[in-house]
């Protein structure tokens, strides 16, 4: 059996899923014995492979959550990410469940939870191809995981390195790293022996597979053959169950057949091969893909060529259901099909499968080329001196100092971004007046639009380099205060630098979403079940709805389908929900409907809050408007959002546009076309 980085079909089950060892409270009282019920039931679903059971437990349990319980929303959102098939998606979950750990001291304090969001979060971040950042997040773990307290999430990070290495073609530190998983988990015990049958079974497993890929095939038979006896002494236990087994089975058998085949025993390759596929009763699963290929090799080295071809039949089919096989399966199934037409005399076919498979094989070998650069090794000995280096310095600075420095630093960079948002909208308005010169002033109206183009080349670079010191300066200020070692004066102009840096990152944030530095941006479109993401942003959103003691109630009639961006489209319905929470009062309700016409669809987002004055209303979608107003619990505006919101929907062809509601707030409007 082989797996890669992007597509470790065994690590699925194995070393994934330990979240029901993770779902136990950390702090006493954190999390309700009923709470951590549901997350251990709901991780036996996910480890069955029933992703549509968990998503509809998720359903009924998440509005059982409650607001302070952090450990069951951070699996609430875990456990929405894993079963996302959308790495967007998966992302924002991943996200969404590190945002409830924002400072040093909740990390340490929910750590186990803060480990899984890091878990989903590094997914993503190899995913595409953000390796330094994924293993920055794995640092982050192998300084949190502690072996003794916490062996599962040890052995997981273990399993997540071996991967590494693996997918970097050095195999015998992958087999070391997996066999050292295993160790981890041979004297533990805990509530949920299912999990740790997973975990123990898929250490060896992959520890065999790896010591096969190095060629050092005694080792590879030898784990093979104890994760077989293995599996008989859990079954004799009768805990696990029966389906779980099995599927493990077929796997260790496939790769014991697989290795014999590789010494030239085929009669026995061939009767292991057809036990891993007798399993369930020959139900054709994706998990006998690699046992059908085996034993198709088998059967064309026999001689039983029809065999043969009607296992690649039953291969082709599944794979055709199947694109994230493609890179695990392809080649081997090209391969397969060319040996076939080989043995049949077809060499012209034989060529042309050939061709295909090496083809695969060399885009396998791009995809991977970036990361067989690093070595983990030094680039985790990097960030340990990092840590070092940090430590020194924090430990030597004096704080005085350091708070003066902060505070001039942030004024200085406060007066920065406000002069370069004057500029900006100075040159804006130039270049509205200009418009309207006659053809005389045509040279001038050009000089002034490279000047605007140049204005905004500016203001992304300066924003973005802002943001990451500015970041840094919050996290400062954040540190010195949970160290509590300041007088009462200082802890306030730390508290007041820490909220100001907070509120001129939000504004940054809105700044690089803008038109000035999206104007460029190639428009990606796919196609969007609407109703569905809707609800997905109310869901996101209830929770900091719950902040006010606000309802977000959501109506929609149908499954509607469009040709949209969805990030973009995100982004539109999030910032009017935001707005709409932003400006109305607590203890109110937010309506969200969806309704389809002849030839468009109209999404409205009603409230109940303080409404827009008449002589704001043509103002309101303008870039760096002074229609701003201050949110019903002091929420700083920024004026950028309902501009770029506007941008997006002209993007797509639609409209955007506000009334008054007559029950007292704001209607807004957003009309899109449906393609024909």
């Amino acid at each position: 059996m082989k797996y890669t980085l992007y597509t470790p079909v065994f690590f699925l089950v194995a070393g994934l899923l330990w979240g029901g060892c993770l779902s136990s409270p950390e702090i006493p009282g954190t999390q309700s014995g009923q709470m951590a019920a549901n997350f251990t039931q709901l991780d036996s679903l996910y480890l069955s492979g029933d992703t549509a059971a968990v998503a509809r437990q998720l359903d009924e349990i998440r509005n059982q959550i409650a607001e302070e319980d952090l450990v069951s929303r951070s699996d609430y959102y875990y456990y929405r990410g894993v079963v996302q098939k959308s790495f967007i998606d998966r992302n924002r979950y991943a996200d969404s469940a590190l945002n409830l750990y924002p400072d040093i001291p909740s990390q340490i304090q929910y750590k186990n939870a803060y480990i899984k969001a890091l878990i989903l979060k590094c997914e993503v971040l190899i995913h595409y191809k953000r390796h330094e950042d994924a293993l920055a997040n794995y640092f982050k773990i192998r300084s949190l995981a502690d072996p003794d307290k916490n062996p599962v999430a040890y052995a997981d990070y273990n399993s997540r390195i071996a991967q590494l290495y693996y997918a970097q073609q050095h195999y015998i530190q992958a087999a070391g790293y997996h066999m050292l998983t295993y160790n981890t988990l041979q004297s533990i015990e805990y509530d949920n022996p299912q999990h740790l049958f997973y975990l123990r079974q898929g250490a060896l497993n992959n520890a065999g597979f790896s010591y096969e890929q190095a060629n050092m095939l005694d080792s590879a038979e030898y784990l093979y053959r104890k994760g077989i006896a293995y599996l008989k002494e859990e079954d004799e236990k009768n805990i696990v169950g029966k389906r779980m087994l099995n599927s493990s089975k077929i796997v260790f058998l496939d790769n014991l057949g697989g290795l014999i085949a590789k010494r030239g025993d085929l009669l026995t390759a061939r009767n292991l091969l057809e036990q891993s596929i007798a399993i369930n009763d020959y139900e054709e699963d994706r998990s006998k893909s690699t046992a059908y290929l085996k034993l198709a090799d088998v059967y064309t080295r026999l001689g039983e060529l029809e065999k043969a071809n009607g296992l690649l039949d039953i291969v082709e089919y599944n794979l055709s259901y199947s694109e994230s096989d493609y890179f695990q399966i392809g080649p081997r199934l090209t391969k397969a099909k060319s040996n076939l037409a080989a043995a049949r005399g077809d060499y012209e076919l034989a060529l042309f499968d050939l061709t295909q498979h090496l083809e695969i094989l060399d885009s396998i070998q791009q995809e991977s080329r970036e990361l067989s650069n690093i070595d983990l090794n030094l680039r985790f000995e990097s960030f340990q001196d990092k840590k070092d280096i940090a430590h020194l310095a924090k430990a030597n600075q004096d704080k005085t100092r350091s708070l003066v420095i902060v505070g001039m630093f942030l004024i200085m960079l406060i007066f920065i971004v406000l002069l370069t948002l004057k500029n900006a909208k100075q040159a804006k308005k130039a270049q509205n007046a200009s418009i309207e010169h006659n053809e005389q002033l045509k040279k001038v109206i050009a000089q002034l639009e490279t000047r605007n183009k140049e204005y905004a080349k500016i203001m992304k670079v300066m924003a973005h380099d802002l943001k990451n010191p500015l970041g840094g300066i919050v996290g400062i200020s954040n540190e010195l205060l949970a160290e509590g070692k300041l007088n009462n004066e200082q802890q306030e102009l730390l508290q007041l630098i820490s909220s100001s840096g907070a509120n001129m990152l939000e504004m940054i944030s809105e700044l690089l979403n803008s038109d000035l530095v999206t104007e460029n941006e190639r428009l990606i479109k796919e196609d969007i079940d609407l109703q569905h993401l809707l609800q997905q942003c109310v869901e996101l959103l209830q929770y900091k709805a719950n902040e006010k003691q606000q309802v977000i109630h959501f109506r929609s009639g149908e499954v509607i389908v469009l040709k949209l961006s969805r990030e973009k489209i995100w982004r539109v319905f999030n910032n009017l929900l935001v707005n709409a929470i932003k400006f109305s009062p607590a203890n109110t309700k937010i309506q969200v409907t969806l309704e389809r016409k002849k030839d468009s669809v109209v999404i409205a987002i009603i409230d109940n809050g303080i409404g827009v004055p008449p002589n704001d209303r043509e103002k309101i979608f303008e870039m760096f408007t002074s229609a701003k107003r201050t949110g019903t619990a002091g929420e700083q505006p920024f004026g950028i959002g309902l501009s770029i919101s506007k941008q997006i929907i002209e993007s797509h062809g639609g409209t955007i546009w506000l009334k008054d509601n007559p029950e007292g707030g704001t209607i807004f409007f957003v009309e899109l076309p449906i393609a024909r």
